[in-house]
Protein backbone atom coordinates (compact mmCIF):
# COMPACT_ATOMS: atom_id res chain seq x y z
CA UNK A 1 0.00 0.00 0.00
CA UNK A 2 2.87 2.38 0.84
CA UNK A 3 4.37 1.72 -2.59
CA UNK A 4 1.07 2.56 -4.26
CA UNK A 5 0.82 5.82 -2.33
CA UNK A 6 4.43 6.66 -3.17
CA UNK A 7 3.84 5.96 -6.87
CA UNK A 8 0.69 8.10 -6.80
CA UNK A 9 2.57 10.97 -5.13
CA UNK A 10 5.40 10.78 -7.68
CA UNK A 11 2.90 10.72 -10.56
CA UNK A 12 1.01 13.68 -9.11
CA UNK A 13 4.22 15.64 -8.60
CA UNK A 14 5.28 14.87 -12.17
CA UNK A 15 1.90 15.96 -13.53
CA UNK A 16 2.03 19.20 -11.54
CA UNK A 17 5.48 19.95 -12.96
CA UNK A 18 4.09 19.64 -16.49
CA UNK A 19 1.71 22.55 -15.96
CA UNK A 20 1.52 25.28 -18.50
CA UNK A 21 3.09 28.58 -17.66
CA UNK A 22 1.22 31.62 -18.88
CA UNK A 23 3.05 34.82 -18.19
CA UNK A 24 1.20 37.89 -19.22
CA UNK A 25 2.10 41.47 -19.39
CA UNK A 26 0.39 43.51 -16.72
CA UNK A 27 -3.21 44.03 -17.66
CA UNK A 28 -5.04 47.08 -16.43
CA UNK A 29 -8.62 46.31 -15.63
CA UNK A 30 -11.12 48.61 -17.32
CA UNK A 31 -14.68 48.64 -18.51
CA UNK A 32 -14.02 47.18 -21.96
CA UNK A 33 -16.69 44.74 -23.02
CA UNK A 34 -14.31 42.59 -25.08
CA UNK A 35 -13.58 40.28 -22.16
CA UNK A 36 -14.77 36.70 -22.69
CA UNK A 37 -17.79 35.19 -21.01
CA UNK A 38 -17.78 31.78 -19.41
CA UNK A 39 -19.84 30.41 -22.29
CA UNK A 40 -17.14 31.42 -24.80
CA UNK A 41 -14.65 29.06 -23.17
CA UNK A 42 -16.87 26.17 -22.13
CA UNK A 43 -15.27 23.44 -24.26
CA UNK A 44 -12.62 21.77 -22.07
CA UNK A 45 -10.50 20.49 -24.93
CA UNK A 46 -10.43 23.89 -26.59
CA UNK A 47 -9.69 25.93 -23.47
CA UNK A 48 -6.19 27.35 -23.64
CA UNK A 49 -4.20 28.82 -20.80
CA UNK A 50 -4.68 32.23 -22.41
CA UNK A 51 -8.46 31.72 -22.37
CA UNK A 52 -8.35 30.77 -18.69
CA UNK A 53 -6.35 33.91 -17.91
CA UNK A 54 -8.94 35.96 -19.84
CA UNK A 55 -11.74 34.35 -17.80
CA UNK A 56 -9.87 35.17 -14.61
CA UNK A 57 -9.45 38.80 -15.63
CA UNK A 58 -13.07 39.09 -16.83
CA UNK A 59 -14.37 37.76 -13.52
CA UNK A 60 -12.22 40.25 -11.57
CA UNK A 61 -13.41 43.10 -13.80
CA UNK A 62 -17.05 42.17 -13.14
CA UNK A 63 -16.32 41.84 -9.41
CA UNK A 64 -14.53 45.20 -9.16
CA UNK A 65 -17.33 46.91 -11.10
CA UNK A 66 -19.98 45.27 -8.90
CA UNK A 67 -21.54 43.62 -11.97
CA UNK A 68 -23.20 40.56 -10.44
CA UNK A 69 -24.77 39.33 -13.69
CA UNK A 70 -21.38 39.23 -15.44
CA UNK A 71 -19.65 37.76 -12.36
CA UNK A 72 -22.37 35.10 -12.15
CA UNK A 73 -21.53 33.94 -15.67
CA UNK A 74 -18.27 32.63 -14.14
CA UNK A 75 -19.98 31.09 -11.09
CA UNK A 76 -22.05 27.91 -10.81
CA UNK A 77 -25.53 27.28 -9.48
CA UNK A 78 -24.24 23.85 -8.42
CA UNK A 79 -21.81 25.11 -5.75
CA UNK A 80 -20.96 28.26 -3.82
CA UNK A 81 -18.03 30.36 -4.97
CA UNK A 82 -15.95 31.48 -1.99
CA UNK A 83 -13.18 33.99 -1.37
CA UNK A 84 -10.57 34.81 1.23
CA UNK A 85 -9.94 38.54 0.71
CA UNK A 86 -6.56 40.18 1.17
CA UNK A 87 -7.67 41.96 4.35
CA UNK A 88 -7.59 38.79 6.46
CA UNK A 89 -11.35 38.52 6.95
CA UNK A 90 -13.13 35.19 7.30
CA UNK A 91 -14.09 33.07 4.31
CA UNK A 92 -16.93 34.72 2.39
CA UNK A 93 -19.48 33.41 -0.08
CA UNK A 94 -19.64 35.35 -3.34
CA UNK A 95 -23.29 36.39 -3.17
CA UNK A 96 -25.19 39.01 -5.12
CA UNK A 97 -25.24 41.28 -2.09
CA UNK A 98 -21.50 40.83 -1.46
CA UNK A 99 -20.61 41.59 -5.07
CA UNK A 100 -23.03 44.46 -5.71
CA UNK A 101 -22.37 46.25 -2.41
CA UNK A 102 -18.64 46.49 -3.06
CA UNK A 103 -18.84 50.14 -4.08
CA UNK A 104 -20.44 51.00 -0.73
CA UNK A 105 -17.34 50.12 1.25
CA UNK A 106 -15.87 53.65 1.38
CA UNK A 107 -13.04 53.08 -1.10
CA UNK A 108 -12.49 52.32 -4.80
CA UNK A 109 -9.64 51.09 -6.96
CA UNK A 110 -7.81 53.81 -8.88
CA UNK A 111 -5.77 51.21 -10.69
CA UNK A 112 -5.86 47.40 -10.69
CA UNK A 113 -3.29 45.50 -12.76
CA UNK A 114 -3.14 41.70 -12.97
CA UNK A 115 0.15 40.14 -14.11
CA UNK A 116 2.41 37.08 -13.96
CA UNK A 117 -0.39 34.58 -14.56
CA UNK A 118 0.33 30.90 -14.24
CA UNK A 119 -2.14 28.12 -15.01
CA UNK A 120 -1.79 24.66 -13.46
CA UNK A 121 -4.14 21.87 -14.57
CA UNK A 122 -5.19 18.69 -12.82
CA UNK A 123 -4.17 15.44 -14.47
CA UNK A 124 -7.73 14.81 -15.66
CA UNK A 125 -8.02 18.43 -16.92
CA UNK A 126 -11.19 19.15 -14.91
CA UNK A 127 -9.64 21.57 -12.40
CA UNK A 128 -7.30 24.49 -12.95
CA UNK A 129 -5.53 26.80 -10.54
CA UNK A 130 -4.66 30.27 -11.79
CA UNK A 131 -2.09 32.26 -9.81
CA UNK A 132 -1.19 35.90 -10.44
CA UNK A 133 -0.11 39.20 -8.94
CA UNK A 134 -2.43 42.18 -8.59
CA UNK A 135 -1.03 45.66 -8.08
CA UNK A 136 -2.43 49.14 -8.17
CA UNK A 137 -3.85 51.74 -5.86
CA UNK A 138 -7.08 52.65 -4.15
CA UNK A 139 -8.60 55.81 -2.75
CA UNK A 140 -10.87 56.32 0.20
CA UNK A 141 -14.06 58.36 -0.15
CA UNK A 142 -13.07 60.32 2.93
CA UNK A 143 -9.33 60.18 3.29
CA UNK A 144 -6.16 59.04 1.59
CA UNK A 145 -5.90 58.83 -2.18
CA UNK A 146 -3.76 56.56 -4.38
CA UNK A 147 -2.86 54.18 -1.55
CA UNK A 148 -0.61 51.38 -2.94
CA UNK A 149 -2.20 47.95 -3.29
CA UNK A 150 -0.14 44.81 -3.91
CA UNK A 151 -1.33 41.21 -3.56
CA UNK A 152 -0.84 37.75 -4.93
CA UNK A 153 -3.85 35.61 -5.68
CA UNK A 154 -4.99 32.16 -6.67
CA UNK A 155 -8.25 30.99 -8.18
CA UNK A 156 -9.61 27.45 -8.46
CA UNK A 157 -11.62 26.82 -11.64
CA UNK A 158 -13.61 23.61 -12.20
CA UNK A 159 -15.21 22.20 -15.30
CA UNK A 160 -18.99 21.94 -15.10
CA UNK A 161 -21.70 20.97 -17.58
CA UNK A 162 -22.10 24.70 -18.31
CA UNK A 163 -18.42 25.52 -18.75
CA UNK A 164 -15.51 26.50 -16.52
CA UNK A 165 -16.63 28.04 -13.22
CA UNK A 166 -14.77 29.73 -10.40
CA UNK A 167 -14.98 27.77 -7.16
CA UNK A 168 -12.62 29.70 -4.87
CA UNK A 169 -10.25 32.68 -4.75
CA UNK A 170 -7.58 33.46 -2.21
CA UNK A 171 -5.87 36.86 -1.96
CA UNK A 172 -2.85 37.69 0.21
CA UNK A 173 -0.93 40.94 0.53
CA UNK A 174 2.65 40.73 -0.66
CA UNK A 175 5.36 41.19 1.97
CA UNK A 176 5.50 44.77 3.21
CA UNK A 177 2.32 45.58 1.26
CA UNK A 178 -1.36 46.00 1.91
CA UNK A 179 -4.47 44.34 0.55
CA UNK A 180 -7.98 45.76 0.56
CA UNK A 181 -9.12 47.57 3.71
CA UNK A 182 -11.11 45.64 6.29
CA UNK A 183 -14.67 46.83 6.89
CA UNK A 184 -15.02 48.77 10.09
Amino acid sequence: MRNLIAIFCVALAFACNMESDQSSEGTMMNNDSDMPTAQMVSDTEAVTDAAVVEMSMAFQMAYINNNFDEAMSFMSDDFTTTVYNSNGTALMDQTEDQITSGSNNGWNFDEFVMSNHRVVRSVDNTTMVVTFDADGSLSFDEGDKNVPYSTRASQVWVETASGWKLMHSHWSPKAESAGIPAAE
